[in-house]
C-alpha cells in the first residue's frame, strides 16, 4: 500500500551512484513472454468465436478479455480518487460553516479536521496506485502487442507481406503498439474527468440550487463544439498515419534499391518523392496540433467564464447568498473541475489515436499466414533430400483462382547445384 518495497533501492541510491546490478530483476509476471502467452491464447479463442470475417476489433476484444480484471481494479483506485476530490469543496463549505458559529463544538471540529486528513489520504494513496497499476498494465499490454506483431511477420504470407511493407510492419511495433503503454492511464482519465465534472456540478447545484442553471450553458455549450474538433482529429490523425506509411514504404524500397538508384542517378527524384511525403505528414500532424490547441484554450477559458455566470446567476434567482462560504465553496469545486476540463480533450485525443493503431494493428493481426500444414517433414529421408515438392500449386494471390505454379514436382539433395531456365515470365522468380 505505501510502495515500501522500493525504499531499500532509495536508500542505496542516496548513498552512492547505483548500478545495473542494483536493480532488481522484472517480475515473472510482468514478463513478456507470459504477457504475449495470455493474449495469444484469447486472441485464438476470440478468432474461433467469431471468426476471421468478424467486423468486431478482435484485438481490443483480446486485450479486454485478459486485462479486465486489472482495469477494474485500477478504475476504482480512480474512481476513489474522483469522489474524494470532489468532497473538497463541500468538507470546504462546512469548514466555513463551522467557523461561523457563535458556538463551536470542539468534538465536531476535531472530526472535520480528523475526516479532512482521511479523505486527502485516500486522494493521495488512491492517485499512487491508480498511476502504478495503469502504467504496469499499459507494459503488459505493450509487450504482449510488440511481440504478437512480430510472431505475425514471421508467418505472414506473399499476399501479407505485399500489403504490410517493412517499413509498416516496424511502424507497428514502434509507434502503434507502443502507444499502449499509455492506453490504460489515459481510458480511465478520460471517463473519470466526465464523472468528476458530473459530481461537480451536483454539489454547485446543492450549494447555490437555481443558480447553477445559467452556468450549465456554457459549459454544454463547450461539450458540444468539442465533438467536431474530436472527429476531425481523427481524421487528421488516421490520414498522419496513412502518409507515414506511404514514406516507410518508399524508404524500404529505396533502401534495398540504392544501387540501381546511383547506377541511374535517379538520388534528386527519389529525394523530392520522400520530401513531398514528410511534408504532407508535416501538414497533417500540423493540423491536428491546431485542432488540440482550440480544444485546450475552449477548456482552460470554461471554468472562468463558467464561475462568472453561475455567481450572475446567484443574483438573479437569489438562489443562494453570496458569502464567504458560497464563494470559496464554488471556486474549490470549479478548480476542482478544471482538471478534467484539462486533461478531457487529451484524453479524448489520445484514445482517438489508440482506436487508430488498434485498428491497424487488428488490420495485420488478420493478415492471411502460411499454412504450416501443407508442409509434411519425413525426418527418415533428411539425409537424403533437403526439399521435396510433388505435384505442388503455388499463386501469390490466394484469391486467384489460376496459380502461379502448377504441378511442380522438384527435388533438391544435399550439395546438388540446380539451374533453373526459362523464358521470361515463365516463373523462374516465383519458383526460387
Amino acid at each position: 500500500m505505501w510502495f515500501s518495497w522500493i525504499n531499500p533501492l532509495l536508500r542505496l541510491g542516496y548513498s552512492r551512484p547505483l548500478c545495473l546490478n542494483d536493480i532488481p530483476s522484472l517480475g515473472s509476471e510482468d514478463e513478456a513472454a507470459l504477457a504475449y502467452g495470455r493474449f495469444n491464447e484469447a486472441w485464438h479463442a476470440l478468432e474461433k468465436e467469431k471468426g476471421m470475417n468478424n467486423t468486431k476489433n478482435l484485438v481490443i476484444w483480446a486485450i479486454a478479455k485478459v486485462y479486465w480484471k486489472s482495469m477494474v481494479l485500477a478504475g476504482i483506485y480512480v474512481f476513489l480518487r474522483t469522489t474524494t476530490v470532489v468532497a473538497t469543496p463541500l468538507l470546504l463549505y462546512v469548514f466555513v460553516g463551522y467557523s461561523n458559529l457563535e458556538t463551536r463544538n470542539l468534538k465536531e471540529g476535531v472530526f472535520l479536521v480528523g475526516f479532512l486528513v482521511l479523505v486527502k489520504v485516500v486522494e493521495s494513496l488512491s492517485y499512487r496506485h491508480f498511476y502504478f497499476y495503469a502504467r504496469r498494465i499499459g507494459m503488459r499490454m505493450r509487450s504482449a502487442l510488440m511481440v504478437a506483431v512480430y510472431q505475425k511477420q514471421l508467418k505472414l504470407s506473399n499476399l501479407g507481406r505485399q500489403r504490410h511493407s517493412t517499413g509498416e510492419i516496424v511502424n507497428y511495433i514502434a509507434v502503434d503498439a507502443y502507444r499502449m503503454g499509455e492506453f490504460p492511464m489515459w481510458f480511465h482519465v478520460g471517463w473519470a474527468s466526465v464523472v468528476q465534472i458530473f459530481l461537480v456540478i451536483i454539489v454547485l447545484s446543492r450549494v447555490v440550487g437555481l443558480g447553477v442553471i445559467p452556468g450549465l450553458v456554457p459549459l454544454l455549450i463547450c461539450g458540444l463544439l468539442n465533438v467536431p474538433f474530436a472527429k476531425l482529429i481523427q481524421k487528421y490523425q488516421t490520414e498522419f498515419m496513412v502518409v507515414q506509411d506511404k514514406r516507410l514504404r518508399s524508404l524500404s524500397e529505396i533502401l534495398n534499391n540504392m544501387k540501381i538508384i546511383k547506377l541511374q542517378s535517379w538520388e534528386e527524384n527519389f529525394k523530392k518523392m520522400i520530401e513531398s511525403f514528410r511534408n504532407s505528414e508535416f501538414k497533417w500532424l500540423s493540423e491536428t496540433q491546431y485542432m488540440k490547441t482550440y480544444s485546450t484554450l475552449l477548456y482552460w477559458m470554461s471554468p472562468t467564464i463558467v464561475s462568472s455566470v453561475i455567481f450572475f446567476g446567484c443574483l438573479i434567482f437569489k438562489s443562494a447568498p453570496l458569502d464567504a462560504g458560497t464563494i470559496f465553496t464554488v471556486l474549490a469545486a470549479l478548480r476542482s473541475m478544471s482538471e478534467p476540463v484539462r486533461f478531457l480533450p487529451d484524453a479524448l485525443s489520445f484514445l482517438i489515436q489508440v482506436k487508430v493503431s488498434f485498428d491497424r494493428i487488428n488490420s495485420f493481426m488478420l493478415e492471411d499466414e502460411l499454412k504450416q500444414e501443407h508442409l509434411l517433414i519425413h525426418k527418415e529421408d533428411i539425409d537424403n533430400h533437403i526439399i521435396r515438392i510433388q505435384e505442388g500449386c503455388f499463386s501469390w494471390d490466394s484469391d486467384t483462382t489460376t496459380p502461379t505454379l502448377k504441378n511442380i514436382v522438384f527435388e533438391a539433395r544435399l550439395g546438388q547445384k540446380i539451374t533453373v531456365c526459362g523464358p521470361v515470365g515463365s516463373g523462374k522468380s516465383s519458383l526460387l
